[in-house]
């Protein structure tokens, strides 16, 4: 495979980290560009000693703009440049350089448009993973696997990943994350569009490094990412025939859980505040148990019909 290749590091005040990170991805070879994103410490400082030594080219921010932006950034310049794969890494070492070689060589020996990585297994975390991030990660896992319609990935908050440049014909710029929950926005538009994905289980180390993620921001980020991907990807099934039933059942799905809604509103308002509706109390909750059960067996039947589907698109690494 001839294809060019570039690893792309996020820096953003990691003055501590940075060195090491510089000098064990040059060893693998490949192409380094690294987005200093306005730190205010002495990353850019060491980042320019290290270039008297080691090939690698800087791109500066020159206002801080997000680690969402930044990458975003990196993979519309790398476009231009005509790469056709990008590595996406931390600047604050958290990953091993082996992961980041792993994905290269499943790159070169493959054809997949998009690897991604999991930390959750039985060798995936050393140290202590912080509460927040291990809630809001089990959070993002359920919602993107509602979302896709397939139980083949988890950990989709994960910030190492390789991926096609052809993703620039896929991003919407008024929905992709600025800072918080990019890599979750990769994954979702990489399975709706039918990218070839493969997932390793890859390592993190967790020590003293600072996390400056908002937990409300990044639930509020990831549940609107949820609606827009769950809307497109049934417009998307549509225009294929071995998905079109799934998309109506998805249809389905959400007209019962749209008048489940309506009807459990309607019983709430008749109980607490006493007013007179059509039907009594009695009549409401049948009707509500009846959809209940339509939304959950419209929901099964969606989503085993396309987890079929995304078996054929979706590999992993079969170690837990």
């Amino acid at each position: 495979m001839s294809e060019k290749i570039a690893i792309g590091v996020l820096a953003y005040n990691v003055e501590r980290y940075i060195e090491n990170v510089v000098k064990e991805l040059s060893e693998l070879g490949q192409n380094i560009f690294i987005i200093n994103d306005a730190s205010t410490d002495n990353t850019r400082t060491i980042l320019n000693q290290l270039k008297q030594s080691h090939n690698f080219q800087i791109i500066d921010n020159k206002t801080n703009r997000g680690a969402g932006e930044s990458l975003k950034k990196l993979i519309n310049y790398l476009s231009a440049e005509n790469y056709d794969f990008l590595i996406k890494v931390d600047g604050d070492g958290q990953f091993m350089v082996n992961d980041v070689e792993k994905i290269i060589k499943i790159y070169q020996q493959n054809d997949y448009e998009y690897i991604k990585a999991n930390r959750f297994w039985n060798a995936g975390i050393i140290g202590k993973i912080p509460k927040k991030r291990l809630f809001g990660n089990l959070f993002a896992t359920l919602v993107m696997q509602f979302t896709l319609g397939t139980n083949k990935l988890y950990d989709p908050l994960n910030g190492l990943f390789g991926v096609s440049l052809k993703i620039t014909k896929f991003i919407n710029t008024k929905s992709y994350p600025k800072r918080y929950g990019y890599p979750f926005y990769i994954t979702l538009c990489c399975v709706v569009n039918n990218f070839k994905t493969f997932q390793i289980n890859n390592t993190i180390i967790y020590s003293d490094q600072n996390s400056n993620l908002n937990p409300l921001k990044v639930l509020f980020t990831i549940s609107k990412l949820c609606i827009s991907f769950y809307f497109e990807k049934i417009r998307l099934k549509k225009m294929i025939g071995r998905t079109q039933r799934s998309a109506f059942l998805d249809k389905l799905f959400l007209f019962s859980l749209l008048f489940l809604i309506v009807f459990i509103g309607i019983l709430f308002r008749t109980v607490v505040f006493g007013r007179l509706n059509l039907f009594t109390p009695t009549t409401n909750i049948l009707i509500i148990g009846f959809l209940f059960i339509i939304t959950i067996f419209t929901f099964t039947l969606a989503f085993r019909e396309e987890s079929a589907f995304r078996k054929i698109q979706i590999s992993n690494e079969e170690k837990y």
